[in-house]
């Protein structure tokens, strides 16, 4: 405790709670798996996206500055740095196909109505029905 106070007095830190103090984090923030899966694909696909649009930019000054300085070093680091944008671009891809399979794999929508005929009895009565039912003109023969 005493090198804490002398921390807070350091940083002029007063206003800090002590450990045990700590607001507690409330246990069902989000409990939804699939906002949270759609979340952590757009915060990804965000980052992801980003990181190309800056690399574009990076990798244009690294190619100007290897032409200007010539040196072999700045064109090992540019060649790096384009197998790192090349990679970063096919994780973005394989991040579709990973949603993709993640959605596959979630159960399908409930199924409407779903008839199943059933026939417990044996051949003769299979048939003798099937007749009574050609007599009504239930069936149509083709």
């Amino acid at each position: 405790m005493k090198n804490i106070q002398n921390l807070n007095d350091i940083f002029d830190l007063n206003d800090v709670p002590e450990p045990g103090n700590l607001p507690s984090i409330p246990e069902n923030l989000n409990n939804n798996k699939e906002e949270d899966q759609e979340d952590d694909y757009q915060l990804a696909r965000q980052t992801m996206r980003k990181l190309l649009m800056k690399g574009e930019s990076t990798l244009d000054e690294l190619i100007e500055l290897s032409k200007n300085s010539e040196h072999p070093r700045t064109y090992e680091v540019a060649g790096q740095f384009m197998k790192t944008m090349s990679d970063v671009s096919k994780d973005l891809l394989n991040l579709q196909k990973q949603v993709k399979d993640l959605k596959a794999d979630e159960p399908q929508q409930k199924i409407g109505t779903q008839n199943n005929v059933v026939f417990a009895g044996s051949t003769a009565e299979l048939f003798k029905a099937l007749k009574q039912n050609k007599d009504n003109g239930n069936i149509i023969e083709q």
